[in-house]
């Protein structure tokens, strides 16, 4: 589908009218078997794993060891795997006919490690470089999974992300504070509720070490549907960057 005509196609009327919470839940019951899956074998590798692992240990002298000890490694492994549902649900909200195909996860980690770098490099120059380059490199991800794909092998990826990086960073230039505000508020809606779960597990786990076999899913479906949440936020805040700017051209 062309993407012009795409952007044009009316949106589900639930995104206008719901709440993020609300279409994070819509967003979520899509895949929700695949993630009750998941969560069912993030409760299997805690029972598994729970009678010969000493959680209290972890925490008192190796507590950064944390996500590397299972079965805290076992969730994250299975919240990347998540990410291949929840980014075509929230890409759908935008573009109906959205698939993920195999040209587009290529294009979704090659898009996450070059945003990542330049990323890390503003920080490694100076903090301010750092968020400037978060703030225009934003939209990259969404922009370029979205848009169409030119060519084949290697060189499409990489024209994928150039066109989507230069897009994004002439949509968020002009909105620049806001777009601040949307980025924060992003990392915000997934790393606090997973972070506090996360404690929670460990917290609970190394007095009651049986609970892990609880406390693993729920981190796991905490995740998903903060996710879930977060992708909704970026894609609305796409979607009307995108519309001002087409209102802006036809002026």
């Amino acid at each position: 589908m062309n993407v012009a005509l795409a952007e044009m196609t009316p949106a589900r009327p639930r995104e206008r009218s719901q709440s993020l919470l609300i279409e994070g839940f819509h967003l979520m019951n899509e895949r929700l078997a695949v993630y009750l899956t998941f969560a069912a074998i993030a409760a299997v590798a805690a029972l598994i794993v729970w009678p010969r692992i000493d959680m209290y240990d972890i925490l008192a002298n190796h507590p950064t060891a944390l996500v590397l000890a299972p079965p805290v490694s076992v969730v994250l492994f299975l919240a990347l795997a998540a990410l291949f549902f929840i980014l075509p649900s929230a890409m759908r909200s935008f573009q109906p006919g959205f698939r993920m195909t195999t040209w587009r996860i290529a294009v979704m980690f090659s898009t996450i490690v070059t945003v990542g770098l330049v990323t890390e490099l503003g920080y490694a120059v100076a903090i301010l470089p750092g968020i400037v380059a978060a703030v225009l490199l934003s939209q990259v991800l969404v922009g370029a999974l979205l848009g169409e794909r030119v060519g084949s092998g290697p060189a499409s990826i990489v024209r994928a992300i150039a066109r989507s990086a230069a897009t994004s960073v002439s949509l968020t230039r002009s909105h620049f504070i806001t777009t601040l505000g949307v980025v924060g508020a992003s990392l915000a809606i997934l790393l606090v509720p997973f972070t506090t779960v996360l404690l929670a597990l460990a917290i609970v786990g190394a007095r009651v070490p049986s609970s892990l076999v609880i406390t693993a899913p729920l981190l796991l479906l905490t995740f998903v549907y903060f996710e879930c949440v977060r992708y909704a936020l970026v894609v609305r805040w796409y979607r009307r960057l995108r519309t001002e700017e087409r209102l802006l051209s036809q002026a």
